[in-house]
């Protein structure tokens, strides 16, 4: 699915993080669920998290681009593929809106 190029990414108001060497652990406070996120997701969810006013695919794709060696084309839709499963579970917000799913998973 593509997105918006120019949406600004977001971290949901209700969601904490904690990281370790294997990725991280998301908690959805407002839904009670627990996420877990390989150490690439990890990545891509940490530079979200550091963003408060939210980034860009392009800005995500740029800080992707400098820890792998993968074409920037299949960075951007892999990033822009995960933005939409995180969205879908309520975990990121696209331009500050919240994206209601009853969904419980996301792989990452």
């Amino acid at each position: 699915m593509k997105t918006d190029s120019n949406a600004m990414w977001l971290v949901s108001p209700d969601v904490r993080s904690t990281y370790s060497e294997d990725g991280a652990v998301l908690l959805d406070i407002r839904k009670g669920l627990c996420y877990s996120l390989n150490p690439v997701a990890a990545r891509v969810w940490s530079t979200v998290e550091a963003s408060p006013s939210g980034v860009d695919l392009r800005g995500l794709v740029d800080v992707m681009e400098t820890h792998y060696t993968i074409s920037r084309e299949r960075l951007e839709r892999d990033v822009d593929e995960y933005l939409s499963k995180l969205e879908n579970v309520g975990l990121v917000q696209r331009n500050g809106l919240r994206h209601e799913s009853k969904a419980a998973g996301v792989r990452g």
